[in-house]
């Protein structure tokens, strides 16, 4: 093989690497949408009130930073960690649903319901 050709096969390996690598990184990045963003989902969803939006800012906020404190806590341990943010999402849906009216409170339990089949979707589609 000429240096030529080892050189762009090498060249050639590094670029398919990093293709890789920045589409799992962004693939990772959506998936972790901002607080900021998902209340404008809900605020636009839901159309929430100002107080209503503020409020629900507060709670995925420490949410968020409960998120981080748990990945940090089982870093070690996949299981525990996906079971112990299940039970924070829960929590945290629970506290949104006693600021919303009856009207957006339905709304808000068919994103749940429609977030969850997202979630199993992904798990199936990850085990095949």
């Amino acid at each position: 093989m000429t240096t030529s050709l080892k050189h762009k096969t090498v060249m050639f390996v590094i670029i398919i690497t990093s293709m890789l690598f920045l589409t799992n990184f962004t693939h990772a990045q959506r998936m972790r949408m901002s607080v900021e963003d998902r209340v404008k989902i809900l605020k636009d969803s839901l159309k929430l009130s100002n107080d209503q939006t503020i409020k629900i800012t507060k709670l995925l906020e420490d949410q968020r930073e409960e998120m981080t404190n748990l990945r940090n806590e089982y870093q070690s341990n996949r299981e525990a960690l996906q079971s112990a943010m299940q039970t924070l999402r829960e929590k945290t849906d629970e506290s949104i649903k006693t600021i919303l009216t009856e009207d957006q409170g339905k709304k808000f339990d068919n994103m749940i319901k429609m977030r969850r089949e997202r979630m199993e979707r992904r798990t199936r589609d990850r085990n095949k």
